[in-house]
């Protein structure tokens, strides 16, 4: 009697565990005043639903003095949670706040903003063909375009730049990682550089917004200009406020 002996196939890995850089929204914590920092969000950020559409948020405790106790958790992640944030981690600060971090079911990243050791770091060696097939970045999220009109009620998300030819009504509601281009009349609400790219624009022929916002900095259409409404315009970023460059008229055919 012959007895066949199989050889167990290797099992195939199910995951791959790997560190990466991201781009994730940071909550500077300025003061330990929970009352004052939860009603200062909720007046600036909720009448904005879909703002941050479940971006992951890096809280920052740096700026804290190591002896006061900083902020309560369970109110300020109760007040961001429905904003649209996903609250991750916390990112240096107190022993005691670090804990309170912990218990509040967030993680903790060490270090402080900016941080970068001291000396000059080694020329690294130079990767194999094979290991740089294999850490290839990612290409860049393609552009999204719209042909015709956006009406109200629709939202309209790129996780790159968007483009639409024709025109943006009230209501409806434009929403990139990136740059927001109009060729047309802007009368709804454009969000751009949702995960906090300062380098983003909103740009429009016509200008006519609900809400305008780049990278967490937003205008209301009561807060513009006479001069900059239903111009052609280029929205930027300047520093903790939006610019808004005037670039002309423009007139639709008839």
């Amino acid at each position: 009697m012959t007895t066949a002996h199989h050889t167990a196939a290797p099992s195939q890995s199910l995951f791959k565990l790997k560190g990466s850089s991201l781009t994730l929204m940071v909550l500077y914590l300025l003061e330990e005043d929970t009352d004052r920092l939860v009603a200062q969000l909720q007046s600036r950020y909720a009448a904005m639903p879909g703002f941050f559409r479940n971006a992951p948020l890096l809280i920052d405790g740096t700026l804290l003095p190591e002896d006061r106790p900083g902020p309560e958790f369970a109110p300020l992640l109760a007040a961001v949670r429905p904003l649209g944030l996903v609250p991750t981690a916390l990112r240096g600060g107190s022993a005691r706040l670090q804990q309170a971090a912990l218990a509040a079911g967030l993680g903790l990243v060490a270090g402080e903003p900016g941080d970068s050791q001291e000396g000059a770091a080694p020329e690294p060696a130079a990767p194999s063909p094979a290991a740089q097939d294999r850490e290839a970045p990612p290409p860049p999220p393609a552009t999204r375009i719209v042909n015709g009109t956006v009406r109200s009620g629709q939202r309209v998300v790129s996780k790159g730049d968007l483009i639409v030819h024709g025109a943006v009504n009230p209501g409806a509601e434009l929403l990139a990682h990136g740059s927001i281009h109009v060729y047309g009349t802007l009368r709804g609400r454009a969000l751009a550089g949702l995960h906090g790219d300062d380098r983003a624009r909103v740009c429009a022929l016509q200008f006519h917004p609900e809400l305008v916002a780049v990278a967490g900095e937003y205008l209301l259409f009561d807060e513009l200009a006479p001069n900059q409404r239903g111009a052609c315009v280029s929205v930027s970023k300047d520093g903790d406020t939006l610019r808004v460059d005037t670039l002309g008229t423009f007139t639709p055919a008839p």
